[in-house]
């Protein structure tokens, strides 16, 4: 009877201690966003953001090097909503690409419509050439200017 429950004793460590562990993305030095609770209400999404460089890791927290701040903070695992892996930012060139493409296509559709909306119309193909265009113009300059970092979610228990 003693040794089954040494026996269960130590599964129920062992499945603590796996239960507990990060997951292999999560090293020192890779750059995540964590989304922590946040007790006032927010419009959007709840909770608060923190993006930094992992520092160290321990079995229930997270260290975080985080620009604004003097040293690591120190974030309970329990207290992590969501975790998520920077892809990094695209090329300057790539993201005005599919900037532009998206621009172009909701600029076009949209003066597409207006034109056959409105009373007065006016030729749509004309028009929806000119928002393609002005789309296009607008998306690409954006996306060449300021490229958005890509974020991948880390799917282990957040």
């Amino acid at each position: 009877m003693a040794s089954v429950a040494a026996v269960l004793i130590a599964l129920a460590g062992w499945t603590v201690s796996l239960a507990a562990q990060w997951p292999p993305q999560v090293t020192p030095g890779t750059r995540v966003q964590v989304r922590l609770p946040e007790a006032q209400y927010q419009v959007g999404p709840r909770g608060q953001l923190l993006r930094g460089r992992v520092t160290g890791l321990a079995q229930d927290t997270l260290y975080l090097a985080v620009a604004d701040s003097v040293g690591p903070l120190a974030i309970p695992r329990s207290f992590v909503q969501r975790l998520e892996i920077s892809r990094g930012a695209p090329s300057r060139g790539v993201s005005a690409l599919l900037r532009g493409l998206i621009g172009g296509a909701f600029g076009a559709a949209t003066f597409y419509l207006v034109t056959v909306i409105s009373p007065n119309g006016g030729d749509s193909g004309d028009a929806a050439l000119m928002g393609g265009a002005i789309g296009l113009g607008l998306g690409g300059l954006s996306g060449a200017l300021w490229p958005q970092e890509r974020w991948k979610r880390v799917r282990s228990g957040f």
